[in-house]
């Protein structure tokens, strides 16, 4: 066996042991060869086709194993500190029984090419394979082109094109001006910082478990120049990088991967300042309907809620605390295999085409789900509204005769699916749901297939929306999506094509479309509520969580929330926990979630009556009492500042920076913000705080809990126990807050 695939599996950020590297070397660039074969091979040679043909030997790295090799080119560079054995872009990265040989190859000249191919000791040979050397050329037959009349066209530079020897772009790449004092902000949810100055980051959609650093499920190649008084989109769908004064400090370098044959780049340019440059990048790529006011209540969740029996006394106990949630999303629902039915449900496959109805199924009394159309009637009553999980991908092919065989083998047969370049069907190569196919949701036909299959779901048995979760699986710049089009055009834009599949749904059921994704791209504003995914319970996750959510809002993601207190991990201290939860009270979306823990006792689950019997601590399950009862007093205020926000593109939740952008203090408070127009919010976000400083901009401040009068353009320090947040309620909004809350 031998084995060498020049772009690797399509990873992002990863570089497996058969790749080349880099893909496409520059003239005068070392470059690197590797391949993969069994433990018998004792010998690799390549042979080279260039000005004369030559034979180098391979030397043997050992077992098989992918690599991070860091920052190059303009990716995302690294967390200090971050091992490259604990980076979550290395898993599935092991290729046992294999080993890894590499060679260095001769840099290219310009224009040069260079055929080679491989053969080991035992006879075995790979294809032939071309390598063109490229370099940056300006190029009169390509064009930067600059929508709007924008002030800021003379920021721009002139592009340079990544040209090969064929003649063929693959990259362009421009500058765009920066000046000393102004701050960029967006690209989409970042973790890492909200100011994106000096840092380098890309527009990638990328699932990293834990810990995402620059890498994150949610990017956007658009951004605010804040100071500046403008900013640019730049319209692709392919991957982008940016260098935002990091290697220059006064220019963002931008640069764009092109598809085939492409000639001409376009890049949105918009006057302002950053709550008009947000409402006009929003109108041009597309604003959310109005939500519905419940998803400001209470939301509550954990994977271990797998049970009517359990998702039942969940409820009862909560509204024994006094908690009675709004929304109770419910993800270990269905067989794992179609995410169609309810576990344990008896039913005759159908021929993948036609959708189960539900008199199709029936419920095991004795089962997990013995009646879920009582269970979601119980909800209702009770002014609860029930999401159910899924996920883009057909997970196998299941068992014979199964529903699962059935609808694999209709998507493959009637070319429903994702597929690699020979036309076979592109199998998920992560970790997660691995070897599973993805259906191609750039197609009307196959959006309206795969959510058939589950409108029994919202029209019979009453649920009210989906979680929509993964999004991240397709990988390769080479799949093939029907139509014609490439990964290279079409992976950043699944997630936000799966969430509009189901929004269709909702619509042909004439209910509010509700989904709660992770992951997406331009476009998914219009599909909006997310949360910032998975997450561990520490300190530094939680101070990460709140910038996401900045960051997301000022990319036009306006709905957003997190897990209180974190997902995963040792379960979080009452103290994190409260000051998640205060965080979360004056949040987007208020809710809890668990990962799961094969029940393992105690139990982690992050509900607040299980954390206060974990802690022995009576406080804290009263101290979420009053920020739930808070909670409920603000959501006609929320409901109010949201549909503000649809209309005006000022965010929900909006960094200081939209409505201060002139004061250059707010800078050194980038965990605050602003809950509507009126109420300004500092996270408590250091362990053992009982005093905190909060920076108030210009104008009179009045404290949300005592009514206390500040005045603004300085930092104050106030008291910060743990049921209570420091919040400000801006005066000239005071009437108005106080209305909505009943003063």
């Amino acid at each position: 066996m031998i084995r060498h695939l020049p772009s690797g599996l399509g990873h992002p950020y990863r570089v497996e042991p058969f790749q080349r590297f880099p893909i496409d070397p520059d003239v005068g660039q070392a470059w690197t060869l590797r391949v993969c074969t069994d433990e018998s091979v004792k010998q690799v040679r390549v042979h080279v086709t260039r000005d004369e043909a030559s034979t180098l030997e391979l030397t043997k790295l050992g077992y098989a194993k992918a690599e991070d090799p860091g920052p190059h080119g303009l990716t995302a560079k690294e967390e200090s500190g971050k091992s490259h054995l604990e980076d979550a872009a290395l898993r599935s990265g092991d290729y046992p029984n294999q080993l890894s040989w590499s060679v260095s190859m001769p840099t290219l000249g310009e224009f040069e090419s260079v055929k080679y191919s491989f053969e080991t000791d035992q006879g075995e040979s790979t294809d032939v394979f071309v390598c063109h050397a490229s370099s940056w050329r300006h190029s009169s037959e390509r064009s930067l082109s600059l929508n709007g009349a924008s002030k800021s066209v003379a920021r721009i530079g002139t592009p340079l094109w990544f040209v090969d020897s064929t003649g063929m772009a693959s990259k362009v790449k421009f500058s765009i001006r920066l000046e000393k004092n102004e701050h960029v902000v967006g690209f989409g949810q970042r973790f890492h910082s909200v100011d994106q100055r000096d840092e380098l980051v890309d527009a990638v959609v990328y699932e990293e478990y834990k810990g995402q650093g620059h890498r994150t499920y949610l990017p956007s190649p658009f951004a605010i120049v804040v100071g500046g008084e403008f900013g640019f989109h730049v319209k692709t769908s392919t991957p982008s990088r940016y260098d935002v004064g990091h290697s220059s400090a006064d220019e963002i370098w931008v640069e764009v991967d092109l598809v085939p044959e492409q000639t001409e780049v376009i890049v949105d340019l918009f006057d302002g300042d950053p709550i008009e440059v947000l409402n006009q990048y929003l109108n041009s790529v597309g604003k959310p309907k109005l939500p519905p006011d419940w998803i400001y209540t209470l939301w509550a969740s954990s994977n271990e809620w797998n049970t009517q029996e359990r998702i039942e006394r969940e409820i009862d106990e909560a509204i024994n605390c006094g908690l009675t949630p709004g929304v109770v999303v419910i993800e270990a629902w269905s067989d794992e295999s179609t995410f169609t039915v309810f576990r344990d449900a008896q039913f005759r496959p159908t021929d993948g085409a036609t959708p189960l109805k539900a008199s199709d199924i029936s419920y095991s009394e004795s089962g997990a789900w013995p009646n879920p159309k009582a269970m979601i009637n119980g909800m209702h009553d009770k002014d609860i509204r029930l999401l159910l999980w899924q996920i883009p991908v057909l997970k196998d092919q299941g068992e014979p005769g199964s529903q699962a065989e059935s609808l694999w083998n209709y998507a493959d047969k009637h070319d429903l699916v994702v597929r690699q370049v020979d036309g076979s069907p592109y199998l998920v190569p992560g970790f997660w749901f691995q070897n599973g196919m993805l259906p191609d949701f750039t197609d009307p036909q196959v959006r309206q297939w795969w959510t058939d299959q589950r409108r029994y779901l919202v029209e019979e048995l009453g649920v009210d929306g989906f979680k929509t979760d993964g999004g991240e699986h397709p990988w390769a710049a080479d799949l093939r999506y029907r139509g014609g089009a490439t990964g290279l055009e079409k992976n950043n834009l699944f997630p936000v094509l799966y969430a509009e599949a189901f929004h269709e749904l909702m619509e042909r059921c004439q209910k509010d479309p509700v989904t709660f994704s992770r992951a997406g791209f331009t476009g998914s504003s219009a599909f909006p509520l997310f949360w910032a995914g998975d997450e561990n319970s520490t300190w530094q996750a939680y101070r990460a969580s709140i910038t996401a959510g900045i960051t997301a809002s000022a990319s036009g993601f306006f709905f957003w929330g997190w897990d209180i207190g974190g997902f995963s991990g040792d379960i979080p201290s009452a103290e994190l926990y409260l000051r998640g939860t205060a965080m979360a009270t004056f949040c987007p979306i208020m809710q809890f979630h668990s990962e799961f823990n094969h029940h393992q006792l105690p139990s982690n689950d992050r509900s607040p009556w299980n954390l206060a019997k974990r802690h022995n601590d009576s406080k804290l399950l009263s101290i979420f009492k009053e920020f739930s009862d808070l909670r409920k007093q603000l959501m006609p205020y929320l409901s109010t500042e949201g549909a503000h926000a649809i209309k005006s593109g000022r965010p929900l939740m909006a960094g200081l920076f939209f409505d201060y952008s002139d004061d250059h203090e707010i800078w050194n408070a980038p965990h605050q913000y602003m809950l509507g127009r009126h109420l300004l919010v500092s996270p408590v976000i250091d362990p053992g705080a009982t005093r905190c400083k909060v920076y108030l901009p210009e104008g009179e401040w009045i404290d949300f809990w005592d009514a206390t009068s500040h005045k603004g353009g300085r930092w104050i320090e106030v008291d910060a126990p743990l049921n209570r947040i420091p919040v400000f309620i801006a005066a000239a909004g005071r009437t108005e807050v106080e209305k909505f809350l009943g003063r």
